[in-house]
């Protein structure tokens, strides 16, 4: 067997693994909710797939875990649009960025630009779909962006993207052990050389500080944001997650 074929291989087996952890993380975390808004941490999957196995990949893995979501959500076409919409365009940008220097400078920038970008493009795409989906008014839905959609998609992605970082180098470790992801492409990867735990203790800092922003934004969204301007009448149009 060829080296080129032992790679794909590999590849297959490990976009097959996390395809399948995507979608059950995504299906025991969609209970988790901030009035009708669900937050999937499927992503976090997503996102060290893409990590490890290029833009690609994790744009496929995306593509499998939303149409799990599609067969238990209920949301409809539409809701499977707008997941894989919001999960493709986060692991995209941020392996794109990583891919092109693999280090932890890299990866904090590319989830940085991810969590910016992904918030920003679901903003018109919530204003074109979700009154398609839901059968709310566009000017309702344009009312939510400010109080709710534009600071839950940003804590949301926010989240996702710092457990990601946080897990990444152990988890990423322990599949290269298992033969399930491809040896480090960094110059200093010498297992004779030892190992500089800077950028590990980096990530659980800035991973850290990351969570407890999101958190705070997501109580506070929780806490402060007027709930009872139609969302009842919002959620018995579509009882599932709009984002």
């Amino acid at each position: 067997m060829s080296k080129k074929t032992k790679f794909s291989t590999r590849m297959l087996a490990g976009v097959g693994i996390f395809s399948a952890l995507a979608a059950v993380v995504s299906f025991l975390t969609s209970f988790l909710k901030v009035g009708f808004l669900s937050l999937d941490a499927g992503d976090i999957v997503i996102v060290i797939a893409s990590f490890i196995y290029g833009p690609v990949s994790g744009a496929i893995v995306s593509l499998i875990s939303a149409l799990a979501s599609f067969l238990y959500s209920g949301t409809g076409f539409w809701g499977f649009l707008m997941d894989f919409a919001s999960s493709a365009a986060f692991v995209f940008v941020a392996s794109f960025i990583y891919s092109r220097k693999r280090n932890f400078k890299s990866a904090i920038i590319g989830i940085g630009v991810s969590v910016i970008t992904t918030t920003a493009i679901m903003m018109p795409l919530n204003i074109l779909i979700t009154p398609i989906y839901t059968g709310a008014s566009t000017g309702y839905v344009i009312s939510l962006i400010p109080v709710l959609l534009l600071p839950f998609n940003f804590a949301k992605t926010l989240f996702n993207g710092a457990v990601s970082l946080i897990i990444y180098k152990p988890l990423v470790r322990a599949m290269r052990a298992a033969r399930l992801a491809p040896p480090s492409k960094a110059k200093d990867s010498d297992p004779q050389k030892p190992k500089d735990r800077r950028p590990t203790v980096m990530a659980l800092v800035l991973g850290a500080l990351a969570i407890a922003v999101a958190v705070t934004v997501l109580i506070l969204i929780n806490t402060l944001t007027d709930y009872h301007f139609k969302v009842e009448e919002l959620t018995a149009l579509c009882p599932a997650y709009l984002v």
